[in-house]
Parts: structure tokens; C-alpha cells; sequence
């Protein structure tokens, strides 16, 4: 009844939209085809063929359809036959199968607009962001999201209006159905009738609702105020396919309101978020959140569910002769029971993070400092120092240069006490490029001082146009490890005959060493070596 519902209000939409206008249709695709032949270790050497066991061989053809029946009107759907010869298909080989699908209907009135969308397995969850860029650790950064990516199995509607002043609010309602398809469990039939595993496909639906709403104030938008509540229900774990006894409703609904703020004061941006979760699980400890700057507190205490983040962007300190420090401080604190049912961040933390950086002048040299702090709500003594130094250079004939030094330090209680666990590492990096080739050299000296652990990590790559069509890539890793020396050689050749097809010959494993910051790839830096492998990708667009 819900669907139907849902149907006939976009054909309400549809019948509210501008008149007709000329259609336009477009057909659009594209196709990759992977031949692979590898030996590792004492393993066999695999057959030449697209079909080749491993994990990271990938072919897929895909086609997308594009359709403008009217003004304003929109339709979309992409059918794909991916395959990936592991055991995650179905089929001995690819077939055709739907992959998602949208109908779009806009409308703009002046200066307004109203866009709405009937979506299927898409992810269409996101709303005007937030300001506040938050640190992990100091180190990865994240943005409060309480919504989710990624994952395109949704089905739903989303509506968004904009008006004057900047005014935006957003709706969307979706459905993550279908988690249990009775034809899958075939094996259970003696155990469970099928009318018990229908019931159980008909209680494993998640459901999402998200509303958001955001206006600017004061002239020149100086202050921007927002609201956002998420609700999620979800099923409740208990059914025949669980192994389960008794048969639960869906759990009752979770979520996250939120209020944030941004505002520009003296030549800055002040951002806030404040967040709590409801219902409020309290973890019976009885202990609430403390606001703190920098390790002090201030004496103001939070709701053990909230959530609370700030940050100045960006505080500029100095003159045209000497130079400008800008400096960004960050801070934030999460209680022992906030959480957040669809996603990052955790909760029972609390820190700050001190970003700055200075152009010396007539100087093309940035100098950069960043120091932080992040511990548990309930000790501060258990947490991590992070910092991190570096100057940048720019040199003439386009080299540039770059000197970092990182030191992270994790406190955490063993048998004899509070002990603090360091990791320092030295950075360098020389890069230039031409017309005619590219090259990067960096070098990490990890762990420095830790015979254990102490590593030195070394990443030459090198890129050398042949022709405007052809071109070679070249990368040299290696992984100095107190017991061995580990090594990673890829090369790639690179030919592409038109603007829409892409041909690569290449050897090696390509993720050792890869990225864009080599000397810091989790492979590299583990225990990833050499092996043969040799490559060939054909891929094309159209």
C-alpha cells in the first residue's frame, strides 16, 4: 500500500511538471576485459584466461539509459554483468542482470527548485554537509554522517526543496528490503516451512528516515543555523533463519537529532555540531561527558549521548612583511553513550587537534605543524599524541621537495601501569615533472628507534610519455624489515588508441607500493612482496 501510495505521487509530479519539450535519449556503456597469469610462492602457475581463480581479475560490460520524456522529467536504469571468478557470481559466467534505477522530477519556480526522486538500489542519503571536518586519531579525518554509502540496495524517495536565503530541506524515506530471499535457504526446509522463512524475509526490511533543513542569515550568509534527524528501524535478529526463538517486531526506532552552526567572525569561520542519540541507553556508570579544551576542562558537562565538535577556520596571525600563520583548531567530544545506529563515529571519546601552517615570504617554502590529543571519555590517561612537521619546497624547473618528521604516541594500561607506545617516523620526498616524464622519489624511516618494529620503506616511480598515446609507468618499492628486505617492482604499459578505449600490458602486483602516498601503503608497509604476475586490461567507453 506504501508503494502505491509512493507511485502515484510521482505521477502527481510528473503531471505538474513543465510542458513537453523535444525528448532526448542516451545510451551509454562501458566494458573492461582482464587477462591474468600469476605464480606466487610455490603455488602453480594460474591459466592465461579471463577466468583465472583470483580474487582481483574483474570483468564487467555495463549499459546505462538515459531519458527525458519531458521538461523535468527524468529516467534512469543500468543493467551490468559483472563477474569475478571467486565464488561471488551465481553463474558460471556473466549474465545480464538490473543494477538500480531513478525517476527524477524537478521543477524550478524562480529561484526556487523542488527535485524529488523515486530510487532503486541507489544510495541517495545525502544532505547538505555539515561544516565540521573532525580528525580520528589526528590522522583520518571524517565528517559526522549519520547516514550510509555505499552499499546501493536502498529503495525509496527523496525530496529536496531550496529556496531564498539559502534555504534547503531535504526528506528521504528508504527501504533496504529483500535481506532474506526464502530461494537461498533451500537447506533449511526440513527445519523451517516456507511459510516460516516468508515471514522471516518479511521482518529482515531495515528502514531509514532522514530530514534536514538549513538556512543562511545576515547579510552575506554570515551565519548558517541547521537541523537533522535520522531514524532508523531496523529487524530485530530474531527469526527462523537466526536460529532464533521467539518472533520480535522490528526493533524499535534509533537514531540522531542534530543542530549545527556556522558563523563568520573577524575574518573567520566558526563551525559547531551538537548531536545526541535517542533513545538514551545510559551505560549505568552514571558519569557525563565533560567539555574540555585542549586536556582542560571546562567545567561544562554533556549529556553521556551527546556529541559535541568544533573547530575555527581559519585564525591568521601576522603581516604582509613577516609572513601569516594560519592556524586551525579543532575540538571535539563524544560521550559513553552516544552512538550512532548507520554508521561512524564511535563514541566515549574526547580531543583536540591544532592544525598550522606558514608561507615563508618571498619564499616558495610552506612550513606545516599539526599536533593533537584524542583519549577515552572515561580515563584521559589512555588515549594518542599525535604530530606532525613539515616543510614543503618548491624549487626551480618544476622540483619540489618535502621533509616531514610524525610522531604518534599510544598510551595504554598493561600489567605494570600506564605505558606509552611510539611510533616516529622520517619522511622525505623529491618530485618533478616535465613534458615529457614524471618522477617521485620518497623515503620512510618508520619506527625509528624501535629495533622491533623499525623499518625503512623506499618508493621510486617514474612515468614516461612515448607519444600522446602511449605511455610507460614504472614503480620500484622495497620494505627493509629487521629480518628481510622485501621488494615490489610493477610496470605498466599504457595505450590508448581514442579518446574512448584504454589498453594496459602490465607486471607486478599493482597495489604494493600504490597510492598517493606510497610510502605509507598498508601493503608496503606489512608484509607484501614480489610475485609474478603478469596483466592484460582492455577497457572501453562508449
Amino acid at each position: 500500500m506504501k508503494l502505491r501510495r509512493t507511485i502515484a505521487l510521482f505521477q502527481l509530479l510528473a503531471l505538474l511538471a513543465p510542458a513537453a519539450a523535444p525528448a532526448a535519449t542516451k545510451l551509454e556503456g562501458e566494458y573492461q576485459l582482464m587477462l591474468e597469469l600469476r605464480k606466487t610462492g610455490f603455488n602453480r602457475n594460474f591459466r592465461w584466461d579471463w577466468n583465472s581463480n583470483e580474487y582481483d581479475t574483474y570483468n564487467n560490460a555495463q549499459l546505462r539509459l538515459f531519458t527525458t520524456p519531458r521538461a523535468g522529467v527524468e529516467t534512469f536504469v543500468k543493467v551490468e554483468a559483472a563477474y569475478r571468478p571467486n565464488g561471488e557470481n551465481d553463474g558460471a559466467r556473466p549474465e545480464f542482470k538490473y543494477r538500480e534505477m531513478h525517476l527524477r522530477f524537478r521543477r524550478t519556480m524562480g529561484k526556487r527548485e523542488w527535485d524529488n526522486y523515486l530510487f532503486s538500489r541507489q544510495d541517495r542519503f545525502w544532505v547538505e554537509p555539515y561544516q565540521v571536518q573532525v580528525f580520528d586519531n589526528g590522522q583520518h579525518g571524517f565528517r559526522l554522517d549519520p547516514l550510509l554509502y555505499g552499499r546501493g540496495d536502498w529503495q525509496g524517495v527523496r525530496s529536496e526543496y531550496k529556496g531564498d536565503h539559502g534555504f534547503n530541506m531535504t526528506f528521504v524515506a528508504g527501504d533496504r528490503s529483500n535481506q532474506v530471499d526464502p530461494g537461498n535457504y533451500n537447506y533449511l526446509r526440513p527445519y523451517s516451512p516456507l511459510d516460516s522463512l516468508n515471514a522471516a524475509h518479511a521482518l529482515r526490511t531495515d528502514d531509514l528516515y532522514v530530514f534536514r533543513v538549513r538556512r543562511e542569515f545576515l547579510k552575506e550568509a554570515k551565519l548558517k543555523l541547521g537541523f537533522l534527524v535520522t531514524r532508523s528501524e531496523n529487524w530485530s535478529s530474531a527469526d527462523s533463519v537466526s536460529n532464533t526463538t521467539g518472533r520480535l517486531p522490528k526493533v524499535p526506532g534509533r537514531g540522531v537529532w542534530a543542530m549545527d552552526g556556522h558563523a563568520r567572525v573577524l575574518g573567520s569561520d566558526v563551525n559547531f555540531v551538537y548531536a545526541e542519540a535517542y533513545p538514551h541507553f545510559a551505560t549505568g556508570n552514571g558519569v557525563r561527558s565533560e567539555l574540555t579544551i585542549g586536556k582542560r576542562s571546562t567545567g561544562v558537562q554533556l549529556p553521556d549521548a551527546a556529541l559535541f565538535e568544533g573547530e575555527i577556520r581559519s585564525l591568521r596571525l601576522g603581516t604582509p612583511r613577516t609572513g601569516f600563520v594560519n592556524v586551525v583548531p579543532i575540538w571535539w567530544s563524544r560521550g559513553q553513550s552516544w552512538y550512532n545506529p548507520t554508521g561512524a563515529p564511535s563514541g566515549n571519546e574526547t580531543g583536540f587537534l591544532v592544525q598550522s601552517y606558514y608561507l615563508v615570504p618571498e619564499r616558495a617554502i610552506t612550513l606545516t605543524h599539526n599536533f593533537g590529543w584524542v583519549s577515552s571519555d572515561l580515563d584521559r590517561k589512555l588515549g594518542t599524541r599525535y604530530s606532525y612537521d613539515e616543510m614543503y619546497v618548491e624549487f626551480v624547473n618544476g622540483f619540489t621537495g618535502k621533509l616531514a618528521y610524525r610522531s604518534i604516541d599510544n598510551y595504554g594500561y598493561t600489567f605494570a601501569g600506564l605505558k606509552r607506545d611510539p611510533h616516529n617516523d622520517l619522511i622525505t620526498e623529491v618530485q618533478v615533472e616535465s613534458r615529457l616524464a614524471w618522477l617521485r622519489v620518497q623515503a620512510k624511516l618508520a619506527d625509528i628507534g624501535n629495533p622491533q618494529l623499525a623499518k625503512q620503506v623506499f618508493v621510486v616511480e617514474q612515468s614516461i610519455n612515448v607519444t600522446p598515446k602511449t605511455k610507460f609507468y614504472n614503480r620500484f618499492a622495497f620494505g627493509n624489515d629487521p629480518d628481510k628486505l622485501r621488494k615490489a617492482i610493477f610496470t605498466q604499459l599504457q595505450y590508448r588508441p581514442t579518446g574512448s578505449m584504454d589498453l594496459f600490458v602490465q607486471y607486478g602486483p599493482d597495489y604494493i607500493g600504490g597510492g598517493s602516498f606510497p610510502v605509507d601503503e598498508g601493503s608496503l608497509n606489512g608484509g607484501g612482496d614480489q610475485f609474478d604476475q603478469f596483466k592484460f586490461i582492455l577497457k572501453g567507453y562508449f
